[in-house]
């Protein structure tokens, strides 16, 4: 019998009307509702902050910009729970399914929310002088040609009971693509091991970037039509070195 992996980052229904709240008053109404703060970390603009209620059993993740709730989702528990700012090193990488701080028999729990750059392709308009020689004189000229432009991107990635996803923004998300799952993409070949995670993600049928992040320094290379380099803060949101 096969076991079905729960859901990753979901809206939550009873939160919605929080989304564009200030984050004091959505602070008073999510203790008001049952909820208890538990952790955060702020990322570039963006303070991430999550929080647990007990009776549910659930966990969810306020992204806060400008003094307001921008996002509220739902995330697996492990996220409000841990209390290591590393994941242990086990021989076969599977935590004890007893102890939910670190995922489960499956494997670790982790999100990761990862900035940096890139280089993409892109039409490079120029324009000039050539010298006519039927006409004796300069004359302008204008084309386009193919070369690669610098760009600044953030992604999301969540891995939960041994699979994993990814949400890129920006320049990482090629003008045709499939459309992903609500702007996610499934990774696939997702391997987790103490040092290192890798997959890729079949972002159109010709276009599978391969993602490569060390887990110690959280360092993320993706490498396929459009380059990027970055680096990673861990989903238990503790900050320490690795995850």
């Amino acid at each position: 019998m096969s076991l079905a992996a729960p859901a990753l980052a979901q809206s939550v229904p009873e939160l919605s009307d929080l989304v564009g709240a200030r984050a004091a008053g959505g602070e008073t109404q999510l203790e008001a509702r049952g909820y208890v703060f538990v952790t955060t970390n702020t990322v570039r603009d963006t303070k991430w902050s999550f929080w647990w209620k007990e009776r549910a059993r659930q966990c969810v993740q306020v992204a806060t910009s400008n003094g307001r709730y921008e996002a509220i989702q739902s995330v697996p528990e492990a996220n409000c729970r841990q209390t290591a700012t590393t994941l242990p090193s086990y021989p076969d990488n599977r935590p004890p399914a007893a102890d939910p701080g670190y995922g489960d028999r499956y494997g670790p729990s982790i999100t990761l929310v990862c900035f940096g750059g890139g280089s993409a392709p892109a039409a490079q308009y120029q324009s000039g002088y050539a010298y006519n020689s039927r006409s004796h004189r300069f004359e302008p000229q204008f084309g386009t040609t193919l070369g690669r432009e610098g760009f600044a991107s953030d992604l999301q990635i969540e891995i939960w009971h041994g699979r994993g996803r990814i949400r890129p923004e920006g320049k990482l998300i090629s003008p045709i693509h499939s459309g992903g799952d609500n702007g996610w993409w499934t990774i696939e070949n997702l391997v987790v091991t103490p040092d290192r995670i890798t997959g890729q993600y079949r972002m159109n049928g010709l276009n599978k970037p391969r993602i490569d992040i060390d887990r110690r320094s959280g360092r993320i290379a993706i490498r396929a039509a459009t380059n990027f380099t970055g680096r990673c803060d861990a989903g238990n949101w503790r900050g320490g070195g690795g995850f």
